[in-house]
């Protein structure tokens, strides 16, 4: 229970350090904040597995680098669903995504 919890904090606090870096990431409440970590969560655990399994041809052929696309369908699809939560096109949700995958990596070795 604690690391689910560390888990949503992280997620949460590097979602609102994105849209302060990014001009094209907007959330506009504290309640869209814990709403979007929650969907992106979810979207993660039960959406992701299945376009990867799907796209695992094209990952390959990429050589991993069309995880990034994947990640960034994930995180505009997530921001499509909350409102009060925008994201302006596709290349900023997968330069979004990416940015956010950094700012996790850095949070889950300093909190972890």
């Amino acid at each position: 229970m604690k690391r689910i919890s560390l888990f949503i904090v992280i997620n949460a606090l590097s979602l609102y350090i994105v849209s302060r870096l990014m001009h094209s990431v907007y959330i506009g409440s504290l309640t869209s904040l814990i709403t979007l970590t929650l969907i992106f969560g979810c979207l993660n655990v039960f959406i992701k597995p299945l376009i990867q399994f799907f796209s695992l041809p094209m990952t390959f052929l990429t050589l991993g680098l069309f995880s990034f696309v994947i990640n960034g369908i994930v995180l505009k699809l997530a921001f499509s669903i909350v409102p009060g939560a925008h994201i302006s096109g596709f290349l900023n949700a997968i330069l979004a995504a990416i940015l956010l995958s950094i700012i996790n990596t850095i949070f889950y070795n300093v909190f972890d």
